[in-house]
This record gives C-alpha cells, sequence and structure tokens, in this order.
C-alpha cells in the first residue's frame, strides 16, 4: 500500500509526474479498481467482478490477469485498452485526510513512487509554487471520484438489500493439466435479479443501478477474450478453459 505524503510545495516544488504513471501503477495489478460509474466503460475490454477487501468491504474491479501480479493489457509501455480508469489516470496522488485537523481532504502523493521525476513530466507546481494546471485537473479528478467512491458503496448495500451477489471461485483450466482456482470473487446473482418483481426493477432503475448490473453481467464473456489475450502472451502459459462455479460458501445447504 501506497505510503501518503501531503502533498506541498516546499518538499515537492520541483517533482514531476512522469508520462507513464498510469503505466506504473497498472503493470503488476491483476484487478484494477473501478467505481460504479466506470462499469459501462470498463466491459467494452474487461470482465468486471467484485471482491472482498482483507477488511470485509466489497471492491469493484477490472480483471486483466489470471495471474496475480500481471496485467495483460500492457505491452511494452503501451495501455492496449480505450478504457483507463480513474485510479490510473491520477496515480500518483491520493486524497487524504488532512493531518492539520482540517474537514476537507488535501492531496497527497506517494513519494516514493517510480512515477515521479524531477527531471521530465508534469510539474506538480507552477514557478509561482501555486498548483499546477495538471495537478488541478487531477485533484478535479480525485474529488469527482470521491463522490463515485460513495455512490460505489450505495451500489454494493443495494445489492446486498436485494440479495443480488453471488460468490463465485474461477477455476483456470491450464493446457497441462494444472489448475489454478481464484477464489473470493462475487458476480451479480442472475437467478435472484430474474425474480425481482417489476417494483423492485423499476426501483433499480430509478437509483441508476439497473444498467450497471446488465453491463457486469454481460462483461464475463470477456473472459473468453481474456483467455485469448492470456494465450497470445508469450510468457503466460496456455489456458484451455476456464469455469465459474458458485463457491462453497454460496451454495444451499
Amino acid at each position: 500500500m501506497a505510503k501518503l505524503t501531503a502533498l506541498n510545495s516546499g518538499e515537492h516544488a520541483d517533482v514531476r509526474i512522469g508520462h507513464d504513471s498510469g503505466i506504473i501503477y497498472a503493470r503488476n495489478s491483476h484487478m484494477l479498481p473501478l467505481r460504479v460509474t466506470e462499469v459501462a466503460q470498463a466491459t467494452v475490454d474487461f470482465p468486471v467482478m467484485m471482491s472482498r477487501m482483507s477488511n470485509g468491504a466489497i471492491s469493484l474491479s477490472a480483471l486483466t490477469s489470471f495471474e496475480p501480479h500481471k496485467n495483460l493489457f500492457i505491452s511494452g509501455d503501451e495501455w492496449t485498452s480505450s478504457f483507463q480508469p480513474t485510479a490510473m489516470k491520477t496515480y500518483p496522488l491520493f486524497l487524504m485526510k488532512d493531518d492539520k485537523g482540517g474537514a476537507k481532504p488535501v492531496l497527497g502523493i506517494d513519494a516514493e513512487s517510480e512515477a515521479l521525476s524531477k527531471d521530465e513530466g508534469q510539474a506538480l507546481f507552477d514557478k509561482k509554487a501555486r498548483l499546477s494546471l495538471h495537478t488541478k485537473q487531477l485533484q478535479a479528478q480525485l474529488m469527482e471520484d470521491s463522490k463515485n467512491m460513495v455512490h460505489t458503496f450505495q451500489f454494493f448495500e443495494t445489492l446486498s438489500e436485494f440479495d443480488l451477489i453471488r460468490s463465485v471461485d474461477l477455476a483456470v483450466n491450464y493446457s497441462d493439466g494444472q489448475i489454478n482456482r481464484i477464489r473470493g470473487l462475487s458476480m451479480i446473482h442472475e437467478d435472484n435479479l430474474q425474480k425481482l418483481s417489476s417494483e423492485r426493477l423499476t426501483e433499480l432503475r430509478d437509483r441508476g443501478y439497473l444498467a450497471p448490473i446488465y453491463a457486469m453481467l454481460f462483461s464475463v464473456f470477456q473472459l473468453n477474450a481474456l483467455i485469448r489475450k492470456n494465450n497470445q502472451n508469450a510468457e503466460s502459459a496456455s489456458i484451455k478453459n476456464i469455469n465459474l462455479e458458485v463457491s462453497k460458501d454460496n451454495r444451499p445447504a
């Protein structure tokens, strides 16, 4: 996890953000964090899954690989998808609590990030020690993202309320006979969705959640595209097929 430092002109006056900051962020990530507002765009290329974090909270992610620390959408120093999540665009800046006790969040920076340089890239501050235009744009994106994070949390609450979360295991069957099981994932519970009354479906639509729910369901077909991408990668073991299995913790007794 990034160790954040509050951004300030005294300490970071000559620091720049490299043009490859998004690639550096995503290179070793087989799951990229999403907000519910990004789901429709993400499903153009990615399977979108839910997962449980160590603190028990649910996260929404774009699956970029079947192996940890590998991202099949990075070729050399190029990002090959038409979609880029906000987390890539804003790295290595974040919002953090004001250590001086202020109520509003302040800009924080991962000061140890490889994305930072003193030689090239976008300057964090201008010559008058004010936030540069680029930094202001990233700050605005982060502020909007904080609102979308709340919206995403409300989305998960609604899915739980409607019993629309199903825990699944992803069984990856390799051509050499090896099997890798990816656990801790969740998907939309399609059976329960189909059982909802018209009134409940209307409620989901009015809350703005019906579109991302269906987008997540359709994104499952991107697993096949991800297999093809994996098998075209010379450094990846060839995958024969994958099976989506209901997690034992989610099966009826």
